[in-house]
């Protein structure tokens, strides 16, 4: 390559001609957000003690599944967009990767107190979690916000994410071992408030871009099966502590394997029930009984009460993407760009509240994990509800202020330039 030719990629600039300070925007931010990690990880983390070949048996499968659920599968499902594939799976590899490394040090110090953090493979799953509540919150600003705006938007995430969840299940003792409501619903929220201040006019489903191809709906439809393949690994990752009885486990994965069934059922009908199929239903609504059985489902329970979760949440699901999505976008000018707000918010509300329900009625049967009791927990299910939306709410809304009015001039995606990847990706041409 001559001077000439290199002359535009030095200076900032894409293949197609567009200027975009990714060196000093992107790169500075990642680079100064990785050594600081990595000088508190050296000054604070150390493994766990008892860490042994045990644990790696009992904990490294399901750590895999998860990983596969937010590396695979919240990555492909996003690739929707017909511009913006190559960096909606990339963007979410990275920012998953940082957002695992900060959860180390932020829910192990919320878990293990200040000091010494000590690393073990839960410890991972934990973190893995907070990740896939931050890949949430990523799709709704998907290809509104610039690298640098995703970057600091889900790094601010994290240590609201890792005290909420500590406050409502650790302190409160709420049940969520799936997290409907501290990871998706939280995840929902937080990426909806941040998306009022990091959507410009005209980002909508209006926008010439913000739609799909055949090709592109192919690689998001991967994205769907990864996800209902690898959900009951979510759900029940952390559902048995060391030394306990591991039937909380197994009714993790029943349960969640039924909830999901009902949900594809229930989205196909949902959707046929309009005059023709969607696959934005299909990739999402499909989903939706992993989201909302979340909470309760290491309970025992009968099995018909999961698929009813389930059913329930699919047809909620379409009926998000019918009815609430264009509503939220006329009324309140909030676009969800993955509908985030369909696929996990409703949902995880929904768990919250079947949650309690359920902890009501099946209490004799699982006494040992209702620590509140047959009319105490439907409360503390409650409660941790709304604390969680208000927290991702006030949190959201705070951080895409600050990650918004923190860009440099000229480095915030106008309306014409969203949804595409030209902006960020050598060889790319900017479709006109």
């Amino acid at each position: 390559m001559d001077a000439e030719a290199a002359a535009p990629l030095l200076a900032g600039t894409s293949h197609a001609g567009t200027s975009w300070d990714l060196r000093g925007t992107f790169a500075a931010s990642l680079a100064g957000l990785t050594t600081l990690l990595l000088v508190l990880l050296a000054l604070f983390g150390q493994y766990a003690a008892d860490l042994t070949d045990a644990n790696v048996d009992r904990y490294y499968a399901w750590l895999s599944d998860v990983y596969v659920m937010v590396f695979l599968g919240f990555g492909f499902l996003m690739t929707f967009l017909r511009r913006y594939s190559y960096s909606a799976v990339s963007l979410n590899f990275v920012c998953s990767c940082l957002v695992i490394l900060e959860a180390l040090l932020a829910i192990g110090w919320v878990q293990q107190g200040w000091g010494t953090v000590s690393v073990d493979l839960p410890l991972l799953i934990d973190a893995a979690f907070c990740a896939g509540a931050a890949m949430i919150s990523f799709g709704a600003v998907l290809g509104k916000a610039s690298p640098a705006q995703l970057l600091w938007l889900l790094a601010l995430e994290v240590p609201l994410y890792a005290l909420n969840a500590q406050v409502v299940t650790g302190r409160w003792g709420a049940l969520d071992v799936g997290g409907s409501i501290t990871i998706h619903a939280f995840g929902a929220v937080y990426g909806l408030a941040a998306s009022v201040w990091l959507s410009p006019k005209g980002a909508g489903s209006g926008h010439p871009k913000n739609g799909a191809s055949y090709a592109s709906d192919m690689t998001a439809m991967l994205g769907t099966l990864f996800l209902f393949i690898y959900w009951p690994s979510f759900n029940g990752a952390l559902a048995t502590a060391p030394g306990t009885d591991a039937q909380p486990r197994a009714f993790c994965v029943m349960n969640t394997v039924l909830a999901l069934l009902g949900a594809c059922l229930a989205g196909f009908a949902a959707s046929a029930a309009t005059g023709q199929l969607d696959m934005v239903h299909v990739q999402n609504a499909t989903l939706a009984g992993g989201v909302a059985i979340g909470s309760a489902a290491n309970l025992v329970m009968p099995p018909a009460c999961a698929l009813a979760v389930g059913i329930a949440a699919g047809a909620l699901s379409t009926c998000g993407y019918l009815w609430l999505s264009p509503a939220l976008e006329r009324t309140c000018g909030v676009t969800d760009t993955c509908g985030v707000a369909n696929l996990h918010g409703m949902p995880g509300v929904l768990g919250g509240l079947a949650s309690a329900l359920f902890a009501h009625l099946f209490y004799p049967a699982n006494a040992a994990l209702v620590a509140h009791g047959a009319k105490g927990q439907p409360g503390v299910q409650l409660a941790g509800l709304g604390c969680t939306l208000a927290a991702a709410a006030v949190g959201g809304a705070c951080a895409g202020w600050a990650v918004s009015r923190a860009s440099p001039a000229g480095q915030s995606l106008a309306a014409e330039d969203m949804f595409e990847d030209a902006h960020f990706w050598h060889e790319v041409e900017k479709e006109e």
